[in-house]
Order: C-alpha cells, then structure tokens, then sequence
C-alpha cells in the first residue's frame, strides 16, 4: 500500500475477495481485466462467457490504441478491442501481457508496478469511448 500511496492512491478500504463463477455472473462487470495471462486463463476457466469481456491490463491497453473511441458506446468498442483475438495466443506468460508480481520483493519494484500500472490504466481510460454525461 505504501507504493500505492506514494502516487496519492489510498488502497485502505480495498478488500480481496475470492474469484468464483458466481462472482464471475453475477457482478455485473463490463470489462474484468487481470495482470497475466494465467489469470485471464483462470477467469475464462471458471465462465467461458466472460472471454470476450476479459483482458490483461497490458492487452487491453494495447488493442485501445487501434480501436475508436467514439460511436457505438462501451459495448461496440470492448466488442471491437476483442476483434481477431483468439484464445490460443494467450496460453503461455509472456512479458506482452504480464506484469511483474512484486509480492516478497524490494519497495522499488512494488513503485515501478505500480508506476507500470497507473500509466497503463490512464492510457486506456484516455480511450474510453464517452458515456455522453
């Protein structure tokens, strides 16, 4: 929490909670993104019906670069980032769409996680398609 704090995110309130199919159905989440691949693979394991909703943090800001931001509202452009996506390319780690878990490591790779993070996530909400609020 403290790499998180660093760039002015208070985490405290933030609680884990268990990944199950139920959770998966009925959470009502457009979009589940995860920080590898073998956690994409465990969420589509338990609900097959959550691949085309299902990312990595580095693949969905990736494919947000090729995809218009605008018409068609969320759903059309979360269906246009999955366009051509197959689920065999995502089968093994690879440092494309893993990011580094600093669990047990030194402060500076929990900050540089975190940096990596809040970069990546800036870049895709800077291509959200607008809600028209």
């Amino acid at each position: 929490m403290r790499a998180s704090a660093a760039i002015g995110l208070d985490l405290s309130d933030h609680r884990s909670r268990q990944l199950t199919a139920d959770l998966i159905a009925s959470d009502g989440a457009d979009l589940i993104v995860t920080m590898t691949r073998q956690h994409l693979r465990e969420v589509v394991a338990l609900d097959q019906a959550a691949w085309p909703r299902t990312f990595t943090l580095k693949e969905l800001a990736r494919r947000a670069i090729t995809v218009p931001s605008g018409g068609g509202g969320f759903e059309a452009w979360r269906e246009a980032l999955g366009a051509g996506r197959r689920a065999g390319e995502l089968m093994t780690p690879s440092r494309d769409d893993d990011i580094d878990d600093p669990y047990g490591g030194p402060f500076a790779t929990h900050g540089q996680m975190v940096a990596e993070v809040d970069s990546l996530i800036a870049d895709v909400v800077r291509r959200l398609p607008s809600t028209g609020d």
